[in-house]
Parts: C-alpha cells; sequence; structure tokens
C-alpha cells in the first residue's frame, strides 16, 4: 500500500515557543502537486467513450483520470472511502461516484471539483444514467427505484425528480423482504426513454413501462436450487443485443444465463405477445459454476457479424487458470462455445475496453484492461482477442494473445536509490514548447503493443547538458545504472543513462546502487554500491554535442564520451549508505553499513584514511558532514558522523581521530533515520554543501559560523534530539530540545529551506506527516497520508517504495514501477512547467457528432442458424442493411418527454412516505371523481400561456393516472374470466345435490354474483373515465403546442 492521497487538508496547530524569525504555518502549504501512474489500491473503472476520460476510483476515495496526450489527474475526496459506482456522464464532463456510505458525489472533470454531494437516505444498490441525457436511476436496499436529474445552474448538482418506481408497483407483494434488492437497472437498448429493465437479486426481471408506470414483462424463472434448497443470487447483468431483446445474467453459483426480453426495434415489443418465460434462452458453461466460483462482472461488446462477445470476470479470492474469459456470443452463436481463457497470476476485480489509438495512427485501436487485486492493470490488445476467437471458430490454430502489465518506465530496473533537485540555480531559461515535444513523444501509458521490453528509448530526447534542466531526479537501480531525469515538468522524461563502471569498462555491475552525491556546480556525480563500490564521474564542460545522445537501452562508452570526462573507482567495506565532499578541499567522505568511514582525495583518488565506528546495535553510517567550529577558542575542521544507532561523534578532518571523549548517544537508542548538523539560526553550516548540489549563495550563510551556537539534529524511528556541537565534540552529551513519539513510529525525515528559515518533515508509519520549526522542534502543520504504510525493507532488499526531498521542500514518492508522486511544503511554489495543460482533462471542443448519438451497426446476413439468430431473422431480413435509427424522435423532444413524466408523482401516495409502498385505492377512488371533467368557457388571452403550461403539467399526471387505470382493468377482467369458469362448475354441482335431494348452491353465490355485477358496472365506468382522460391528454397536447408557438412569437418580437 502506498501514498493515495498524498496531502489531506492541513489541521493547522498553534506552534508554542517558535521565535519570531523562525518558519511560520504561513510559510508552508503541504500539497500534492502532480501524480504520475497507477494509484495504489484501484477499485472501479469508468471510462468517457467520447472524451476518451478513463477514471479509477481507489479505495481510499482517490479517482484518477488519464485523458488523451498524457494528460493526467487526481480527484480526492473529503472522505476516505472507496466506490460503490463509478460514471461518466459522456461528453459532459462530470463524473459521479457513489461511495460506501451511500453519498453520490459530482465532479466537474474540466474544473476538477467536487461539484455538490448528494446524500441517499436508503443504502444505494444499483446505478444506472439514462443515456444522452442527465437523467439517472437510483436502486435502493428496500427494493424502490428512484429518479434523480444533473442541473447545470448555476454548478453540476443533483436534483431527486417526483417519478419513483416503488416496489409494490414493479414486483407486488414480495415474501422475501431480503432477496428484493434491487441489483440492475438496464434502461433498454433503442428505448432508453420508454423502458427500463429491473433485475432484483433473487434474479426476478421486471420490464418497466416508463410512460405507463407499470410493468409490462416479468421472467428470471425459479431461483430455488432444487439440490440445497438454496436461492441463487444475481451478481451481474448486461445487455447482449444492440436493440435490448436479451440480457445476460450472471449469478453466485457461477451461472450465465441468457433471457429473451420484448423489444420495441426487434418486432416483438408488445409485452402481452409474450408470457411471463421461466426458461432462459441460453445457458453458457464456462466452469465457473463446477469451480464455484461467482460471476464478478460481465461486459458485451457489439462488434458487427460474428465478433460480438462477451467479457465475464469470476470474482474469487485465488487466481485460477480461467477466472477471466472472453466468449463469442452474437446472432451466429452455436451450440459449440467459442472461448479465451486469460490466465492471469492474480484475481481481477474490474475491466474496462478503453480506445488506446492516437492522432498519428489510422485505424482504431482498442484495449482490454483488467484491474487486479494488488493494483496492477493488465492490458491485452482487443483486435488480437476478436482474432483469436474468429480463428477458433474456423477451427484454426491461433496464438494466444499476450498480456503487458501496465508500468512506468523506470528503465529496466527498480530504483533503489534516488535525489531530487529542484529550480537549479543554473538553469538557462528554455521555452515550453522544448517539453511539448518531449511530453509528446512520451510512450502512452497504456501501451498498445504488449510485446515491448521493459523501458524506454528516446532517440528525440537529446541531452546537451544540466543548463536547461530546472528539475532533475536522479534514480540510482538494482542493476547498477544511473539514470537522469528531466523533471521541469509533471511527466519525468529520461534525459540519460550511467552504465559504465569505469572508463574501460562499459558494462552494468548488476549490484544495486545504496547512495548518491551531486553536485552540479562543479558537475560532480558521486555513486556508491551494496559491494562498497563507489564510482566519481565528472562531466565535461557544457554545452554537450548535440548530434549524439544517450539511450535507456544502450549506454555504451561511445554513447557517453561526449559527456563524461572521467570515471574512477574506489572501494570501500559494506554497504555504501551515506556520500558527503568538502567543497574547499574536494575530500571524499563515504560511510557504509559496517561502520566504517573513508575519507579520499578526489584527484587521486587516494585513500587518506579509514575509521572503524563500532557499535552493539546497529554499525550503520548514515550521516557525514564537513563544518568548522570553534573550540576552546580556535577553529576546527571536523566530520561530523551520525549512526544508525543514533550515535553522534565528531572526527579530526585532516587525521580521523576521534574528538573529545567519544560518542553520545540517547539512553535509549532506536534506528536513527537522519542526522543534520546547523547553525543557531537554523541556518546550515557553512563549508558544507547538502546531496543534492543547493547553492550556497542562496543560503543567506554566515560569514563567521563560529561566533555562533551550533547544533545537532538527530531524528531516530521514537524522537528527536537537538544537542549543542560544541558540547558533542567533547564526548558532553547536553540536550538543547527533545521530542517522543508516542502514537506510531517515524519511517522518513529530512529538512528543507525557506528563503531565510529551515523546516524539518517527518513521516511516520500511520501515515502522518509532520512540519516542525528548528531548533525549537515545534509544531507547524500537521497532516496526513491517506493510505500509507510502512513496510521496513528485509535483509539484503530494498523497499518498493523510495522517498527523496529537494532542498527546497518538494518530496518525490516512487512506489516501485507504478506511480510517482510530487508533494511541495513550502507555499506558492511553482516548480513545473505545462503543469495546467498537462492536467487539463477535459476537451470542451469535442461536439458529440451525430453517429455517436445515433449508432447505425451493420448487420450481416446470415449463414448459419444459431440459437441467437432466430431473434436477429425477423429485423434483418436477407439483405446485409443498416439498423434503424435506434430512437426515431427528436433527441431534444425525447428529453421534454423525460422531464414532463419524471416530474410528476406517478405514485402520489408513495412520495411522501417511501416506507410505505402499498398503493390506497379509496385515496385513488377519491382523486379520479374530484378530476373536473366538464368543458368550461375559454379563459382570457393573457392567460393563455400559463393555461398551456399547467396543461403540459397535466400531462404527465394523466398519463401516470392511466397507466394506473389500465392496470386496474387488468385486473378486473382476469377476476372477472376466473369467475366465468367457476360459475361452469358451480352448475355443474348444483346439479349433483338436486339428485340426491341437497339444496342448490345458487343462494350461498348470490353475494359474489352481486359483488361481480357490481365489479363490471365500475369497470365501465372506468372504460369511461379512461376515454375521457385520452381526450384530455390531447387536449393537453394541443395547448402545449399552442403555448411553445406563442412563446417563439414572442420572442421573436422581442428580438424585433
Amino acid at each position: 500500500m502506498f501514498v493515495k492521497k498524498l496531502v489531506e487538508k492541513a489541521s493547522i496547530k498553534k506552534t508554542g515557543g517558535t521565535s519570531s524569525d523562525g518558519l511560520k504555518a504561513s510559510d508552508v502549504d503541504p500539497r500534492l502537486v502532480f501524480h504520475h501512474g497507477v494509484p495504489s489500491g484501484g477499485a472501479k473503472f469508468a471510462y468517457d467513450t467520447i472524451q476518451r476520460i478513463l477514471a479509477l476510483s481507489t479505495k481510499d476515495g482517490q479517482i484518477k483520470l488519464y485523458g488523451k496526450d498524457n494528460t493526467q489527474a487526481m480527484l480526492e475526496s473529503s472522505e476516505a472511502l472507496p466506490s460503490k459506482f463509478l460514471q461518466f456522464i459522456q461528453n459532459q464532463g462530470v463524473l459521479i461516484n457513489v461511495t460506501s456510505n451511500n453519498h453520490i458525489e459530482v465532479w466537474d472533470i474540466d474544473k476538477k471539483q467536487l461539484s455538490d454531494v448528494y446524500i441517499a437516505k436508503e443504502e444505494i444498490t444499483c446505478f444506472a444514467v439514462i443515456q444522452h441525457s442527465l437523467y439517472m436511476y437510483i436502486g435502493h436496499s428496500n427494493g424502490n427505484i428512484s429518479v434523480l436529474k444533473l442541473d447545470q445552474e448555476p454548478s453540476w448538482h443533483l436534483v431527486q425528480m417526483k417519478y419513483t418506481i416503488p416496489l409494490s408497483a414493479s414486483y407486488g407483494n414480495s415474501e422475501m423482504p431480503n432477496e428484493t434488492v434491487v441489483t440492475h437497472i438496464l434502461p433498454q437498448p433503442a428505448a432508453e426513454s420508454k423502458r427500463v429493465l429491473i433485475i432484483f437479486r433473487n434474479g426476478q426481471t421486471i420490464l418497466w413501462d416508463i410512460r405507463e408506470s407499470r410493468s409490462i414483462f416479468r421472467t428470471g424463472g425459479n431461483m430455488l436450487q432444487p439440490l440445497h434448497n438454496e436461492i441463487k443470487k444475481v451478481t451481474s447483468a448486461c445487455w447482449v443485443c444492440p436493440f435490448g431483446s436479451k440480457v445476460v445474467v450472471g449469478y453466485n453459483n457461477g451461472e450465465l444465463l441468457t433471457w429473451s426480453i420484448p423489444s420495441l426495434n426487434m418486432g416483438n415489443g408488445s409485452a402481452s405477445e409474450h408470457s411471463n418465460q421461466n426458461t432462459p434462452l441460453l445457458k453458457l458453461n464456462l466452469g465457473y459454476k463446477s469451480d464455484k466460483i461467482s460471476i464478478g462482472s460481465i461486459k458485451w461488446v457489439y462488434a458487427g457479424g460474428k465478433a460480438s462477445r462477451l467479457y465475464v470476470m469470476g470474482a474469487s479470492d485465488y487466481a485460477t487458470s480461467n477466472l477471466s474469459q472472453v466468449v463469442l456470443l452474437n446472432e451466429h452463436t452455436e451450440s459449440r462455445t467459442i472461448k479465451l481463457g486469460l490466465h492471469l497470476s492474480e484475481c481481477c476485480i474490474d475491466m474496462e475496453i478503453i480506445s488506446t489509438s492516437t492522432e498519428q495512427s489510422k485505424h482504431k485501436q482498442d484495449s482490454f484492461i483488467l484491474l487486479g487485486k494488488s493494483g496492477h492493470l493488465y492490458l491485452y490488445d482487443d483486435s488480437l482477442i476478436e482474432r483469436y476467437l474468429l480463428q477458433c471458430q474456423s477451427k484454426s490454430t491461433p496464438s494466444l494473445p499476450k498480456e503487458g502489465i501496465v508500468k512506468l518506465p523506470l528503465a529496466e530496473s527498480s530504483i533503489t536509490t534516488a535525489i531530487f533537485i529542484s529550480n537549479n540555480s543554473n538553469v538557462l531559461n528554455s521555452e515550453d514548447e522544448y517539453y511539448r515535444q518531449l511530453i509528446k513523444n512520451y510512450p502512452l501509458f497504456v501501451p498498445v503493443e504488449t510485446n515491448q521490453k521493459d523501458g524506454i528509448s528516446l532517440s528525440s530526447a537529446k541531452f546537451t547538458g544540466f543548463s536547461k534542466v530546472q528539475n532533475l531526479y536522479i534514480t540510482g537501480h538494482s542493476n547498477g545504472a544511473i539514470t537522469f531525469w528531466d523533471a521541469s515538468c509533471p511527466i519525468f522524461t529520461p534525459i540519460l543513462q550511467l552504465k559504465q563502471q569505469s572508463e574501460n569498462d562499459c558494462s552494468l555491475s548488476g549490484i544495486p546502487l545504496t547512495a548518491l552525491y551531486f553536485d552540479s556546480n562543479s558537475p560532480l556525480l558521486v555513486s556508491g554500491d551494496q559491494s562498497g563500490m563507489v564510482c566519481i564521474f565528472r562531466f565535461k564542460p557544457e554545452p554537450y554535442a548535440t548530434n549524439s545522445f544517450m539511450s535507456l537501452t544502450g549506454g555504451t562508452k561511445k554513447g557517453t564520451d561526449h559527456i563524461i570526462q572521467s570515471v574512477k573507482r574506489v572501494k570501500s567495506n559494506g554497504a555504501i549508505l551515506s556520500i558527503n565532499i568538502d567543497p574547499s578541499s574536494m575530500h571524499l567522505a563515504v560511510g557504509s553499513d559496517q561502520g566504517h568511514v573513508s575519507v579520499f582525495n578526489t584527484d587521486g583518488p587516494t585513500l587518506l584514511y579509514q575509521k572503524h565506528i563500532a557499535s552493539e546495535i546497529s554499525a550503520g553510517i548514515i550521516s557525514l558532514q564537513f563544518l568548522t567550529c570553534s573550540l576552546h577558542g580556535f577553529e576546527k575542521n571536523i566530520l561530523a558522523v551520525g549512526a544508525k544507532d543514533s550515535s553522534v561523534l565528531a572526527l579530526d578532518k585532516e587525521t580521523g581521530n576521534i574528538l573529545g571523549t567519544g560518542t553520545i548517544r540517547p539512553k535509549k537508542p532506536s534506528k536513527a533515520l537522519f542526522v543534520h548538523v546547523l547553525d543557531g539560526q537554523g541556518e546550515p553550516i557553512t563549508g558544507s554543501i547538502t546531496k543534492d548540489g543547493l547553492d550556497l549563495n542562496e543560503r543567506n550563510h554566515i560569514d563567521d559560523a563560529t561566533t555562533k551556537q551550533q547544533y545537532i539534529l538527530l531524528c531516530s524511528e521514537k524522537a528527536l534530539y537537538v544537542y549543542s556541537l560544541v558540547h558533542a565534540i567533547q564526548g558532553v552529551k547536553k540536550v538543547l530540545y527533545k521530542k517522543k513519539f508516542h502514537s506510531s513510529l517515524c519511517c522518513w525525515a529530512s529538512t528543507f529551506y525557506s528563503h531565510s528559515d529551515i523546516g524539518l518533515v517527518l513521516i511516520f508509519t500511520s501515515g502522518k506527516v509532520e512540519l516542525r520549526s528548528l531548533p525549537e522542534l515545534s509544531l507547524i502543520v500537521e497532516t496526513s497520508i491517506r493510505g500509507f504504510s510502512y513496510s521496513p525493507p528485509k535483509s539484503k532488499s530494498f523497499s518498493d517504495s523510495q522517498i527523496c526531498c529537494s532542498s527546497k521542500g518538494d518530496l518525490v514518492l516512487v512506489n516501485g514501477d507504478q506511480e510517482i508522486c510530487v508533494v511541495s511544503l513550502l507555499v506558492q511554489r511553482n516548480i513545473f512547467r505545462l503543469l495546467d495543460s498537462i492536467s487539463s482533462i477535459y476537451r470542451k471542443e469535442m461536439m458529440l457528432s451525430q453517429e455517436e448519438l445515433v449508432p447505425g451497426p451493420v448487420i450481416h446476413k446470415e449463414k448459419k442458424k444459431g440459437i441467437f439468430s432466430s431473434v436477429i431473422k425477423d429485423f434483418t431480413g436477407s439483405k446485409e442493411k443498416h439498423a434503424p435509427i435506434l430512437e426515431t424522435e427528436d433527441s431534444k423532444e425525447r428529453i421534454q418527454e423525460l422531464s414532463a413524466i419524471f416530474s410528476n408523482e406517478n405514485f402520489p401516495c408513495d412520495a411522501d412516505n417511501n416506507d410505505n409502498l402499498t398503493v390506497d385505492e379509496d385515496k385513488l377512488e377519491l382523486n379520479i371523481d374530484d378530476i373536473d371533467l366538464d368543458d368550461h368557457e375559454e379563459k382570457r388571452k393573457d392567460q393563455s400561456i400559463l393555461g398551456a403550461l399547467n396543461k403540459k403539467k397535466l400531462t404527465g399526471k394523466l398519463q401516470a393516472l392511466k397507466g394506473r387505470l389500465i392496470e386496474m382493468k387488468g385486473n378486473i377482467q382476469k377476476t372477472s374470466s376466473k369467475e366465468e369458469q367457476q360459475d361452469e362448475q358451480t352448475g355443474a354441482v348444483d346439479q349433483i345435490k338436486k339428485k340426491y335431494g341437497f339444496s342448490s348452491s345458487s343462494n350461498e353465490t348470490s353475494d359474489a354474483k352481486l359483488a361481480e355485477s357490481k365489479l363490471q358496472e365500475n369497470m365501465k365506468k372506468l372504460q369511461g373515465i379512461n376515454i375521457r382522460t385520452t381526450e384530455m391528454q390531447d387536449k393537453a397536447k394541443s395547448f402545449s403546442s399552442l403555448a411553445n408557438q406563442v412563446l417563439r412569437t414572442a420572442e421573436q418580437e422581442r428580438r424585433n
């Protein structure tokens, strides 16, 4: 687990005891500047097919966005909660996120901010957006369905509509309330504004007529298992027909069943022609049922002809050979199942099909992407999957498609150590176009070719020197290579890689690097590895020749001889942990994990002296610093040494002898993380240089450091200490400031500099981050890193997470080959070029074309009759032709009609109380009687517009009323037909009774006959009301059209 949200809202606390000249809360503003790569803990995918934006939500409330041309952005929710549902409003720049606490978040992609949060009263169990509209269905655990509208004015927000689909109306009275949870809401393709398919957890499937507000078709079969007497539950569902005539449902027992649904565009739209079906159209046997694996997710792709296919993902805690499969499923499907099993090393939790084609590519390229449980993304070329299935259908032997793991291009091996230099003072201003060209040539985040080698080779990136590099990121790798990255823009670009070990040896050592030191003023680079080898690289004067470049995959002497002046090597005992250089004498000091301190003259290089610091706990040397101090009235050049066991001592710079009586350490020492020497004003000591090559002229350094008190800062896992340097040199422990950690252990620490002050940043294993002033150690700001957990590296291994900080408070956190996060600590710091351009995901200029609004798939002539061919046969005929327009009505009129329907209460008695969903027939009858059906005189002319608008509202109410009348009429007809059959049986019984001397039963049924006559009478009345309702509806429509005409006339007059 790594950083999910780099910096939450900082809770600023009052600093006690800090001087007015020290670092203040107003000087810092910890924030995430940019995130590159795949965040850990991914949970859900969403994809905008028009804007080509992929969204990936995490378990900790982050949403990562990937757009065209390498654009990336990170959205961060206020609460660290996973997503239940994640879906784009296509081409509108809006992302809907339903969280686990039933909050519906509305994200504005253009502004990259949270626009609205809608809090649902009931648990949300399913969610669906009506295509090409701003309406959405919300299914609840109590079986009810509500409708929400996304309103844009003044900003995007959700409004609940009056239209509802209560459980009593859709499902009826249920004896199993726990199993009538709505799990899927699927607007019917080609009739999204007219019908919606509702699937309950127990498998019952209802086709709902939106206009008539009633259920018109029911299917789903018997969910009771005969052997175990258990109810199988629905876990996934999707349409498998572009016209909404078939739906595939997946169950928790591994079954995949295809059910037939009446469709308006298939010539079988009348629900009365379909009796309630309990038999599926097709059973898909993919092996999930035998392995007792639940169907986690299914997705169908319509490709025209024979290429349509179903992607199936099983839900399991352990990986199996065929956990994810792709099967051909179209009108030509035969009894033989043609499928492809994707053999992944782990189980997956979500999948999506995205477009990875670029402007340069001439043909469309789609990729099938899966989200692994570990957070890794697996990628398949979708065209290779299609080719494999079609070749299998022709009974040939195709090659299996290979997956590619999505990685950051961090060269061939993992990062083991790194340093970051931000806002290089020696940089020459270069045009932004230079970086635009680098980003343009940068490989896609999701590579199309899955057989490419790890790492990248950028032939266009020609390294001319460090003068153009504003921010420099240097990484040491596990194979011994050193990579220089231009971090001037948010996406780091590799510009140089060094692989040679000496002037005559250009091969990789294969030994992991453990320490780096870079001086940009010289320039000079020093590296140390795990075997104790130290390499000193001296660079030639800039600018370098532009006719050569250093490729990431071809590091040869020929490629670096125009850059490197010399490479020299020295050897120490143990893995190198710390490196420093004295800028006055150019002496090099290195410390190893075995407690050896070695000082070399870099001109030779020759060993000046080596000192072993013994320790009973841990002998590693983590800090070395050259400085000058005052001792007994004389200036003394010393080498301050900090060890991993929290001991601090001073060596004579020239001889290496230990000064004073020895080392000082806390009473209860713990593992030391960071040791640094600073002066009384919180400034670095003159004569020393930090490992990132900070320009000394920017430090406001002390002219005479010996006249002021100097301190040693020690940061360990359990406490902070500030010692007096003068006393420490003499072997006397004088603690000036101390702070113990109680809640959790510290795992990383570093200092950073503002214009005049110095601060300390601490990261804890719990994810907490503290910024403290120096030397008082007062707390300035406390923040938190969401989802961060620290796992210490095992012996002779390295952690996947590498953290480094520049001298100006810019943190770079790298999680393996998955993600890079940049955090800035100081206020108003702009360290990146093109940040706004790279973070711009949504493109307003992309308009929805007519083809995307109304797709017209090609239906090919059928050659073989399969199990799906009977459904398509009547519609396609014998000739190949384009599918008709799915929605024949105008899109605006369709939205207006939906608005009229959803704005009115279709079940008024349910609007006040969602828990009471039973229809009160007495109130319904009273409402019918209260309607005034008599004609009235024409209203005044100035009231005609308002009257027309009121009639328009009345139309929706009449439609809802008409639907209920039809439903009541059907129930009465069913009752009367049953009673007629009972009358015939009653007559036969009466004859038998008379024959044996018993009385007739006519008297007993007289009450029933009276009830029957009363029902028939009521039915006739209802029929009359239904006719008059239709007439009123027609009149309302005419009034509505008249109102529209009057409004248009008024607008024209106003313009004239």
